[in-house]
C-alpha cells in the first residue's frame, strides 16, 4: 500500500509539471501587453512605466510569492 501511494505521489507531480504553463512572461513585461496599465503588481514587485516607455521595477525579497499581475494605475 506504501508502494502505490509513493507512486501516486509521484504520478501526480509528474502530472502537475506537464501541465504547468510552457511559459510565463515575467512580471516587467505586464506593461508591454497593457499600454494603458501606468503602474502594475504581482504582489511582490511593483513596476511603473518611465517617460521613455520602459519598465522600472522594486526589488523582491527572498520570501515573496508573487500572485497574479494586476494594474494598480491607468493613463
Amino acid at each position: 500500500m506504501i508502494a502505490v501511494s509513493r507512486a501516486a505521489v509521484a504520478l501526480a507531480c509528474l502530472w502537475a509539471s506537464i501541465a504547468a504553463p510552457a511559459e510565463e512572461k515575467p512580471t516587467q513585461a505586464y506593461g508591454d501587453d497593457h499600454p494603458a496599465c501606468e503602474e502594475w503588481t504581482d504582489g511582490c514587485l511593483v513596476c511603473a512605466r518611465q517617460a521613455d516607455g520602459a519598465a522600472a521595477c522594486s526589488m523582491v525579497g527572498a520570501a515573496c510569492l508573487p500572485a497574479a499581475v494586476s494594474c494598480l494605475k491607468t493613463k
